[in-house]
Order: structure tokens, then sequence, then C-alpha cells
């Protein structure tokens, strides 16, 4: 199997092995990419895990299985939980206990010897958080997950509403997925180190630094719309992965003049690095053309 339709409409297919983060805002996108994911792997016959916030499991399952036009199918085929309950076993998050749970299920798909395991994960961030080193851990988690479904029969998909998570929590989630799904678009991550790299780099504190609509009652108005059209064109082929060189290329500039605008912009956002630049663009759905 070489590629996997994974049901979203618009959706380019992508190979199994693949561990993406969905990135969305608002519980209607949200949706949007998660009953087709599942309505296609249960019309497949996959094993689908879905944990999830916000939605009662007997509605998701109910609309899922109708969806798809199947026979109901047992829980350990179909495994619909909160996601608070399964991130937080015994009140504390492990990564231990989430990579065994995926691992497990992903030897029975691999046993079973046809189909695909479809996991899709919304992060459970209030309890999460309220735990010492919680957002750490749980992004060690999500770069152990790169190894567990690396050359696998599997897509994971974890999912990110862009309303809720602030610039440092957004830089980690690329530092933990090879690909990102933005606007029915599947990117690859230029930003995404080995997990060689990521463990050599460390898994530094991350702290909730809102932006954007979040951040206008505590940290003044969003200053995204101060750049300028250049800027933002800018700022689309940096979340592409293109270096100073081929910008200047594609602008027909020369380098020296796209690293001043790249200063100007990082001045303006009050940014660092060319990471919080990408997740700046994807929150702010910038045209990455």
């Amino acid at each position: 199997m070489n590629v996997v339709d994974i049901g979203i409409p618009g959706v380019d297919q992508i190979p199994p092995g693949t561990h993406l983060c969905a990135l969305y805002s608002g519980s209607a996108e949200r949706d949007d990419l998660l009953f087709p994911f599942l309505r296609q792997g249960l019309q497949h016959g996959d094993t689908c895990l879905c944990y999830i916030d916000g939605l009662e499991p007997g509605a998701v399952r109910a609309r899922a299985v109708g969806e798809a036009g199947v026979t109901d199918p047992p829980t350990d085929r179909f495994d619909v939980r909160p996601a608070s309950e399964v991130y937080l076993q015994s009140g504390k998050f492990s990564v231990e206990h989430m990579t065994s749970v995926l691992s497990d299920n992903l030897d029975q798909v691999v046993a079973r010897g046809s189909g695909l395991l479809r996991a899709n994960g919304e992060m459970p961030w209030p309890g999460v958080l309220s735990q010492p080193r919680g957002a750490d851990d749980f992004f060690v988690y999500e770069a152990a997950l790169n190894d567990v479904v690396d050359q696998k029969p599997a897509i994971f998909m974890c999912m990110y509403d862009l309303q809720r998570f602030g610039l440092d929590m957004l830089v980690a989630v690329l530092k933990t997925h090879p690909v990102v799904l933005l606007d029915r678009t599947v990117l690859d991550n230029p930003h995404f180190p080995t997990r060689a790299e990521y463990d050599a780099e460390g898994a530094e504190p991350t702290e909730r630094r809102p932006l954007g609509a979040a951040s206008a009652a505590t940290h003044g108005p969003d200053p995204w719309p101060s750049l300028t059209p250049s800027e933002m064109r800018i700022a689309g082929f940096v979340a592409m992965g293109l270096t100073n060189k081929d910008i200047a290329q594609r602008l027909c500039l020369s380098p020296h003049t796209v690293d001043a605008h790249l200063k100007h912009i990082y001045t303006k956002l009050d940014i660092h690095s060319r990471v919080e630049l990408t997740v700046l663009a994807m929150q702010h759905r910038t045209p990455i053309v």
C-alpha cells in the first residue's frame, strides 16, 4: 500500500506510516476533518480510534457509522472515548501508557494482516497543563509517536485548535509532526527535526503565550495586519521552508533585501525565528504560494 485516502475532501492521498497534525479553528472545522477521516476508515474496514473532548462519544460513534453506511463495529475496531479519559488515566499523563495504547492497537492490526489503524486525537490541554511539566511530557510523547508509526500500516492525526493555543505551543507542535494539514492542504513540515535532533535539543519548557485574536485582551492588538503585502508574501515563502536565497530568486530581490524584510517582520511581530513565523503564517491563513 503506497498511499492512503484519508477521506477529507480536497486532501491528497498520503503514505501509511504518517503522523500528522491537523490545524483548524473552531468546532465546525474540527468536524469537517474528524468525520470524513472516520467515515473513510470505517468503510474500508480499518481499526479506528477517536479520542476527543467536547463531543459525546455515543453521538460521534452514531454519526460516523451512519455516514459510513456500515454495521456498527465492535469497540476493539472502533473505540471512541473522551480524550481526557484516555490521556489522563488515573489523573496523570503518562508517555509510556499512551505509546503502549497505540502500539498495542497497531500490533493487533499488523497481526490481522489487513487494514489500517486510524488514530485521531484531540489534545486534552486543560488536564495536561494543570500538571507539572504536563505540556513538556506531552510533546515528548508526540515525538515518540513518529517512531511508533514509522513504516507501519497506520495514520495518526493529532488535532489542534488554532483558537486555543499560543505561539510557544504551536512551535512545539511543528517540532513533533513531520506533516501538517491546514486548510485541506498537506504540507511537509520543513522545520521538523529528526528524533535524534529533537532529543539532542531537549524538551524546552513551553509556556502559553497567546497570539492573534486570543491576545487582544492581554497583549494588545494583533500585530499581524501591520505587515505589508510584500512582508506577508515573504512570510508565506518562509512557511514553505524556502531559504532567503530561494525567496530572493522568486521575488527577483537580493538575499540581503529579503534578510532586511525578515528583520522588520520579526520586530513587528516580536518573534525571533523562522519556526515562529511559520506558525503565525498558519494561524493567519497566509496563502502559501
